[in-house]
């Protein structure tokens, strides 16, 4: 079955593919009740797939000094602090990280169940054109089919939204309350988010390597479309363990990777931040410092001119806050949904 997005896609066959979590929610827009278009800025951070989920987003403030996770001030910003470069090398983080993955080997017929907390920027045009912008925040639990052929579920948690720095709340950032349930029906097609087409990635670090630099980048120089495909395949997905250990590994040869001490996810939580300067925007994967477990990503302005915000702005922010295995998704009643 072909649909818009599929329409979209074979226009612009070298832009990168969209994740499903991204097509329900470019779906849910497309076919939900009237109201003001609300447009995501995708960002190199969390674009590509789920970019995320939108877009990217958060921002700003007052540097504090090195260190410490964001978190909310005076009329709901956010205060981040600027990153200390740590002594270690990327090598020296990407290879305990690549050491320390373990393998939830889920069986063809269960689903992986990953749960997270992103916050991102959405802006809105009203009908005079009048843009506004605020950062919307969200609890996602999405249910992938570990071999792709059954029907998965995402359920969507709206929080309370926070300003964007500079600007007003507007009255559509309130409009999404409540908890919202989307199907991700499978229709015949196998995503290349299912763990068993994940197997089938490289597990040797050069040829990885080459994968990362092989996958569509669009406009972006191939550093840094190589740096977003990492954060790609390791959002709201479960990447098997061999393939992951050689994505450290290949991560770490991509120039301009470095490691900040102290790095805050959308949790809260404190890790060690693995990333590379594009746009103006440095671009993190946050690992926890004792286990060297997947922490979250984030995005912060360290050149204003070219990011067009304020340096220490925090303008991507996520956490992954589960990863298992369930048996089975939730049957989800969505008149709205279709394939994907």
């Amino acid at each position: 079955m072909i649909d818009e997005i599929d329409l979209v896609a074979r226009e612009r066959p070298q832009a990168p593919p969209y994740s499903l979590a991204a097509k329900a929610a470019v779906r849910r827009r497309l076919t939900g009740p009237g109201r003001p278009p609300v447009r995501s800025r995708p960002y190199a951070l969390l674009a590509g797939g789920a970019a995320l989920l939108a877009g990217a987003g958060i921002v700003a403030v007052a540097a504090t000094g090195p260190g410490g996770p964001a978190h909310p001030t005076r009329a709901g910003e956010v205060v981040v602090t600027l990153p200390k470069v740590s002594a270690m090398s990327a090598e020296e983080v990407l290879g305990r990280a690549a050491r320390a993955v373990t393998d939830l080997s889920p069986r063809d017929d269960q689903f992986v169940k990953v749960g997270s907390q992103t916050m991102y920027e959405a802006s809105v045009v009203g009908e005079n054109e009048k843009e506004s912008r605020y950062l919307y925040r969200t609890k996602r639990t999405i249910w992938l089919s570990a071999d792709g052929t059954r029907d998965g579920a995402l359920k969507i948690e709206h929080l309370e939204p926070r300003a964007y720095p500079g600007w007003p709340i507007p009255p559509e950032a309130h409009q999404e309350k409540g908890t919202e349930w989307l199907g991700l029906p499978a229709c015949g097609k196998v995503s290349d988010t299912a763990y068993t087409v994940l197997k089938r990635l490289p597990s040797d670090a050069e040829k990885m390597r080459s994968h990362l630099y092989a996958r569509p980048h669009g406009d972006v120089p191939s550093d840094a479309g190589a740096w977003t495909a990492v954060g790609d395949l390791l959002r709201e997905t479960y990447v098997p363990a061999p393939q992951r250990a050689a994505l450290f590994k290949a991560a770490a040869t991509i120039p301009g990777v470095t490691v900040n001490e102290n790095v805050g996810d959308a949790a809260g939580r404190t890790g060690i931040g693995v990333g590379r300067v594009s746009n103006g925007v440095r671009e993190e994967i946050i690992f926890d410092p004792d286990t060297y477990e997947l922490l979250g990503e984030r995005g912060v302005v360290v050149n204003a001119q070219e990011a067009r915000a304020p340096v220490g702005s925090l303008v991507a922010s996520t956490a992954q806050l589960e990863v298992t295995v369930d048996d089975a998704a939730p049957e989800v009643k969505d008149p709205r949904g279709g394939c994907l």
